[in-house]
């Protein structure tokens, strides 16, 4: 990790073609702006692991569901034939 001390007013460059602006400092914030091209997403790293969290959630585990419909049937919920 690069770490590099800024004041307010000050920026700097990624890459060439992404620009980071410090626009304000305060007691325990900093307030940034973020110029890059339309291609380049730029995201809060929150919401980023809340996206990775809801699509981890949304998958279930390999054999997660056969192991449910084989409990299912082992309860006498369903027939041995039958899709639960």
């Amino acid at each position: 990790m690069l770490v590099i001390r800024r004041r307010a007013g000050e920026a700097l460059v990624l890459d060439g073609s992404i620009e980071v602006q410090i626009l304000e400092i305060a007691a325990n914030r900093v307030k940034i702006g973020i110029i890059a091209p339309p291609a380049v997403p730029v995201v809060r790293k929150e919401v980023v692991l809340a996206r990775e969290q809801n699509r981890a959630a949304a998958n279930p585990a390999a054999g997660s569901l056969e192991s449910l419909a084989r409990g299912l049937r082992e309860a006498g919920w369903c027939s041995p034939g039958s899709t639960p």
